[in-house]
């Protein structure tokens, strides 16, 4: 009986890899276009210079091209990774890095026109950071009402698309826009600490 060979390829694995990030690169230019309400495998195909059937072999179902899109727009945002929310003071250190890492990555500026249109990639993308956010204020102690109204301008202010809203919009210039989300959320901290111990 004849024995299988398997051996590695660098080269092989290499080609895959490059491969693999061309059809990212084109289902995230997708993203971006007017009117765009889902990913085209065969689009992706055209755009990567491979066939439909590579696209598939890659990513088989809209779920696994989700996936990989959340994946390969961290990569680009964070190539470093990056530490959530470890309690209510650690709020404003994550506040201000997030802005920082995601301003130096010109991936956040496409996201943040095109998020909107395909919120479904950011929530994959973001649900362990909000839920980090979430559990920081919740352990706070604040007035129910006060807890929600705080975690959701929080949750609104957690997207790079918040410091590109300041710039654009409001003037701000883009190298202070971390600091001053970070300084909105210490005093949201610390409001919410002081009506906790009215609360006791």
């Amino acid at each position: 009986m004849a024995k299988t060979c398997h051996y590695n390829s660098p080269k092989r694995d290499a080609q895959m890899a490059a491969t693999r990030e061309a059809i990212l690169e084109a289902f995230a230019e997708q993203l971006s276009e007017p009117r765009r309400v889902d990913l085209s495998p065969r689009d992706a195909a055209e755009r990567a210079g491979v066939s439909v059937r590579t696209v598939h072999s890659h990513f088989p179902n809209r779920e696994s091209q989700v996936a990989a899109l959340g994946e390969w727009f961290d990569h680009h945002i964070f190539p470093d990774g990056f530490v959530v929310a470890q309690g209510p003071d650690d709020l404003p250190r994550y506040f201000r890095e997030i802005h920082s890492l995601a301003l130096g990555s010109p991936v956040s500026r496409a996201l943040s026109l095109t998020v909107l249109r395909w919120p479904e990639v950011r929530q994959k993308r973001r649900a362990e950071r909000l839920d980090a956010i979430r559990r920081a204020v919740k352990k706070i102690g604040a007035p129910r009402r006060a807890t929600q109204d705080a975690t959701a301008v929080l949750l609104g202010l957690s997207g790079a698309d918040a410091s590109w809203r300041m710039h654009d919009l409001y003037g701000l210039p883009l190298k202070r826009t971390p600091g001053a989300i970070a300084d909105v959320v210490e005093l949201i901290v610390e409001n919410l600490k002081q009506q906790a111990v009215s609360e006791r």
